[in-house]
């Protein structure tokens, strides 16, 4: 049953142990952007403390406006707690897939669709693994607004409100980085494919200078 947000916000706004409506609401989304941004399980809990944290501390500040909703609020702050944490530390961590591999709007790359078409499920995987590594080339900004879009299933009006962007911003953020990962997957299976080759024809040319070696011995 969904929460009367409005009320329980006016109600946590004078009692905070009210606001433990909205934790239990918003938890799992906001851990799992956090997961999904980090890769590190105790990391995401932390984060995602701190950011019930700062949104109880502030909530008093909190009012409904057109294009605001608590949940982009709640988003903001998680955005913004993310930023700190790769400031702080000078490095991207990996950006985890693996539960949400339908990173970018193709049927094909999602495990479930991929098993009802009879796709081979090692091909599934490897793709998963390749997904995680091209998403790493992604600027932070366009890993937050995929992340928001394809694991938090956030809309776009949503993501615009708690990136503080213009709609048609977000949209093409969206398809410069899905444009950017495809073309980095592409160099990297074609840069793969070139690696086998090449080891390939290593391999037949040992057999090939070794064979005699073994008729004289």
């Amino acid at each position: 049953m969904a929460i009367n947000e409005k009320e329980v916000i006016a109600n946590a706004q004078q009692d905070p142990e009210a606001f433990g409506q909205l934790y239990d609401e918003y938890y799992k989304p906001i851990f799992g952007f956090m997961y999904s941004r980090t890769g590190n399980n105790e990391v995401a809990k932390d984060l995602t403390s701190e950011t019930f944290f700062q949104a109880l501390k502030n909530l008093h500040r909190f009012k409904y406006r057109e294009g605001i909703s608590i949940k982009s609020w709640l988003f903001a702050i998680a955005v913004s707690q993310i930023g700190n944490y790769f400031r702080q530390r000078a490095k991207v961590f990996e950006v985890t897939i693996d539960e949400a591999p339908e990173i970018i709007e193709r049927d094909e790359f999602r495990p479930d669709v991929a098993f009802q078409i009879g796709e081979d499920v090692e091909e599934v995987r490897n793709k998963i693994v390749q997904l995680r590594r091209v998403m790493k080339q992604l600027n932070q900004k366009q890993q937050d607004i995929i992340t928001l879009r394809f694991f938090s299933k956030m809309t776009i009006p949503d993501i615009a409100a708690t990136m503080k962007m213009k709609e048609g911003t977000i949209k093409s953020h969206i398809h410069r980085a899905i444009k950017k990962m495809s073309v980095l997957m592409i160099q990297e299976s074609n840069a793969i494919q070139e690696s086998n080759e090449s080891t390939k024809s290593a391999q037949n040319v040992y057999v090939f200078h070794s064979e005699p070696n073994r008729r004289n011995a």
